[in-house]
């Protein structure tokens, strides 16, 4: 995959979103199966992706510095869950596109419009789990979504076409945004590796619980 740009949440988001991000189940799917693929349920850190680019391409020096002194944290509202068809997009949480989001998007590419970066399909988005594909023709994909409805972690709204995120004792409709990581995505998830990351301007420790 290359090297790619993550917007990562709060480390209170971020600690209460790994609590529900779906694990890899301990029975079989089916009569005779043994287990899942073991590319399926890596552990990896809530992120949204900005851009990517091939791994060898030199990136501008001090791009995270200048992106961080333009931009403040960013909050992102959920708005619905998904079943992708794509490996690196198995099951997620689609987000509204703020408009201080899009700015850092379109910054990002326009920095690295000279290595043919590829934009972040279905962007905004918030993957919950990867799922392989030949799990998911079996359909665990499916079962890992309403796995997390029937447990009341996914909160639908269907009036105002949301979703909320019921993790333990707090409800999240959204998260604060407030890391850029530059991150190695080579070879199998659980290795990639973070190579820099920086705050937002104005990013601070302390969080409103919402």
């Amino acid at each position: 995959m290359g090297l790619s740009f993550w917007l990562v949440p709060s480390p209170y988001h971020a600690t209460l979103l790994q609590s529900i991000m779906p694990q890899r189940p301990q029975d079989s799917l089916e009569p005779g199966r043994a287990s899942l693929s073991p590319s399926s349920y890596p552990a990896f850190f809530p992120h949204i992706t900005l851009a990517s680019v091939r791994s060898g391409d030199e990136i501008p020096g001090g791009l995270l510095a200048d992106l961080a002194r333009g931009h403040q944290s960013i909050r992102v509202n959920f708005l619905s869950l998904v079943v992708s068809d794509h490996y690196f997009r198995s099951l997620l949480v689609s987000a509204l596109p703020t408009g201080d989001l899009l700015a850092l998007r379109d910054e990002i590419e326009g920095a690295l419009s000279h290595l043919s970066s590829k934009p972040a399909p279905m962007f905004p988005h918030l993957s919950l789990a990867y799922i392989a594909d030949e799990d998911a023709k079996a359909g665990e994909r499916d079962r890992a979504a309403q796995s997390l409805r029937e447990r009341g972690v996914v909160i639908e709204d269907e009036s105002s076409h949301t979703v909320s995120l019921q993790c333990g004792e707090v409800c999240l409709s959204g998260i604060d945004l407030v890391e850029i990581w530059l991150v190695d995505c080579e070879g199998p998830v659980e290795e990639w590796s973070v190579r820099d990351k920086i705050s937002l301007t104005g990013a601070s420790d302390s969080y409103v619980i919402h």
